[in-house]
This record gives C-alpha cells, structure tokens and sequence, in this order.
C-alpha cells in the first residue's frame, strides 16, 4: 500500500467538518505510531488554532491525549505526517 502524500493529507484537511476525526499510521521505521488530525471545536475564538493533531503509541491512548501540533496552516501538520510514511487508517468518527 502506497504512503499518503502531503497534497492529499492537506485536501483532507481542508474538507473536515466538525466532529470527523482523521486517522494515520506512521511507518514503521518512525515507530508506528498513530496520529489524529482534527478541528479545533474551540476555533475561532480568540488564540486558538483551526487544526489539532494528536500523536502517540496507542490508538486509545493517543485519542485522549493533548495535541502534538495546534495550527492554522493544513501544510503543517501534512508536511510532518508525510515525512513519517503514513498510511490511513479505515475512517473511524
């Protein structure tokens, strides 16, 4: 299976609607680990991001803890999870 793409990851991005979570694996070589993009529910009010991305080991785990990366900017997040060849994982909530 081909690793995502940054351009792809960013479209994703940029089509979530509140309450969708998206969902990746990194490879192996980077520990495998899982990682969650969402939209900040608190956006736009005043100092917060529009994108959080929740990193970690566990699936579980990783959903519950504090964002990894808080941005505005869709390039960011998508540019450190495609250097990290990910993979999506089967689309959850």
């Amino acid at each position: 299976m081909a690793t995502v793409d940054k351009k792809e990851i960013i479209q994703k991005m940029e089509d979530l609607k509140n309450g969708v979570t998206l969902g990746l694996r990194l490879g192996e070589v980077f520990g495998a680990g899982f990682v969650f993009i969402e939209l900040n529910p608190a956006y736009p009010q005043k100092g917060q991001k529009k994108y959080l991305m929740r990193w970690g080991k566990g699936e579980t785990e990783t959903k519950a803890q504090t964002p990894f990366m808080a941005t505005d900017k869709a390039k960011n997040i998508a540019g450190w999870v495609a250097d990290r060849a990910a993979l999506w994982l089967p689309r959850s909530s």
